[in-house]
């Protein structure tokens, strides 16, 4: 394992890398983006440590997003009887803006051609009390699964993270709802950091979230 001085990230990761904290109004993440990938979408091979930290702290924004604010979301599931495309959506409440000064790089590394670091996000009192709205007994978790193509490139990681949040979605409501609904709406955030990695030409997401199911439309005729 081979640790990267701060200064070989740019002023980027100058700016922003901090000593490590604790407490109930931080949450962490740690993301990873690949310095060599197998698909070589990008025109720079490797991947310059500067261009990777940008991609990573955005991918953390993107993570620390989500489980602060969350997502809407609206299902409507297959059904080849209605001829019906299964579809789920996605949509951010709310987003951590680039450049946030709570946005901090605790520690990065280089292990195995990827560049990891522990981000950290400082939640504001408001933000802490819409967390703890979510921990309650009424909200109900679950877990899911699931993978994109590596051809789809860094997005690729994304696109499984809705994946395995649709999956933990469907994992939750197959054993509650008898009938299949036209469509499923809800809010859904992060619990905790998901876990990724590649393998078979795929990414591979597993994801613990909290949802809230708003509103369940059922067909009215068949």
């Amino acid at each position: 394992m081979r640790h990267i001085p701060v200064s070989a990230l740019g002023a980027l990761f100058l700016l922003l890398s901090v000593p490590p904290a604790t407490g109930d109004d931080r949450l962490f993440v740690r993301p990873w983006v690949e310095l060599e990938p197998i698909v070589r979408i990008e025109a720079e091979y490797p991947i310059p440590l500067e261009t990777a930290g940008r991609w990573v702290l955005d991918e953390a924004r993107a993570l620390l997003s989500g489980m602060v604010y969350g997502w809407t979301f609206s299902w409507t599931p297959g059904d080849l009887a209605r001829k019906v495309d299964d579809r789920f959506d996605l949509v951010p409440v709310a987003e951590i803006t680039w450049g946030s000064e709570r946005l901090a790089v605790r520690q990065t590394q280089v292990e195995e051609a990827r560049l990891f670091a522990q981000v950290s996000f400082l939640m504001t009192p408001a933000e802490e009390l819409r967390r703890r709205s979510w921990a309650g007994a009424s909200v109900d978790m679950a877990t899911g699964t699931g993978e994109a193509s590596i051809l789809d490139g860094r997005g690729g990681k994304l696109t499984a993270l809705a994946n395995a949040i649709k999956d933990a979605v469907r994992n939750h409501l197959h054993t509650r709802i008898l009938n299949k609904p036209r469509e499923i709406r809800g809010e859904v955030v992060l619990w905790e950091d998901p876990r990724s990695w590649v393998a078979s030409g795929s990414y591979h997401a597993v994801a613990n979230v909290r949802l809230r199911v708003l509103e369940i439309v059922p067909y009215r005729i068949f």
